[in-house]
């Protein structure tokens, strides 16, 4: 994977830096910590000599999780977090806060709730479960929903925008970027196709791709449902909604 921090389609996402308090919303606890982490190693290496502390409501953030981002990314994040449960109203300074799972109990999310507006950190970057009760009627906090579309494929959505990345254990992807050079000539001519002829069907995406590469109506199918997997193109009322990032 390449080992960059920087995906536009992901700091128009979250208008980075302009949003200083961003929540992660997501059922699954190990998108969760990678994005945690992601954004760590995002802001240590872009601020530099700034302290991470941690929050951990669960107890459940595993110090292999920084080690792998941090090793991906070339960011030493291991010696740089200092983890705890509770969130002391009085930080501040040249501190970025991160908080995982404030909805785990009722006291976690009593101690989230007082406390995290009256902090004074650089940042604040939430990760917690959908429905966060935690941030609920909570304003100021830019909410990022986390989806799965297939595999290691999310949808990343806020109230303006929707991307689509890939996800593992060692960091996060522009989609367009997993592609084979076969499936990126394939959603070029979906895309000049789209342009050209206005929406297209999924019958007309069998066929343009038939005729344009020379094969099987089978096989073309069988190219969309790749690209459908990859999360490039997205079939919606039966008109192809295709990937609109930079190509």
């Amino acid at each position: 994977m390449k080992n960059t921090l920087i995906i536009p389609s992901f700091e128009k996402l979250i208008s980075w830096p302009q949003n200083r308090r961003i929540a992660f919303i997501s059922n699954i606890e190990w998108v969760k910590q990678v994005i945690q982490s992601i954004m760590m190693a995002k802001i240590l290496s872009e601020i530099g000599n700034i302290e991470i502390i941690l929050i951990d409501y669960s107890k459940t953030f595993k110090p292999e999780v920084l080690e792998n981002i941090g090793r991906t990314y070339h960011v030493d994040l291991i010696n740089h977090v200092s983890i705890s449960d509770h969130l002391n109203p009085n930080i501040g300074g040249k501190i970025s806060l991160h908080i995982h799972n404030p909805s785990e109990n009722k006291n976690a999310m009593s101690n989230f709730r007082e406390n995290v507006l009256k902090t004074s950190s650089l940042y604040t970057i939430v990760t917690d479960v959908k429905p966060s009760k935690a941030l609920h009627g909570l304003r100021g906090i830019l909410r990022v929903y986390c989806t799965r579309i297939s595999q290691n494929i999310f949808s990343f959505k806020t109230f303006t925008e929707k991307i689509t990345l890939k996800l593992s254990s060692k960091g996060m992807e522009d989609i367009y970027d997993t592609l084979s050079e076969g499936l990126k000539k394939v959603l070029k001519i979906l895309q000049k196709a789209s342009v050209e002829y206005g929406p297209l069907t999924v019958g007309d995406a069998v066929t343009i791709i038939s005729h344009d590469l020379n094969i099987q109506r089978s096989m073309a199918r069988r190219i969309l449902i790749k690209l459908a997997m990859h999360g490039v193109i997205r079939v919606d009322k039966n008109s192809i909604i295709t990937y609109t990032g930079t190509l």
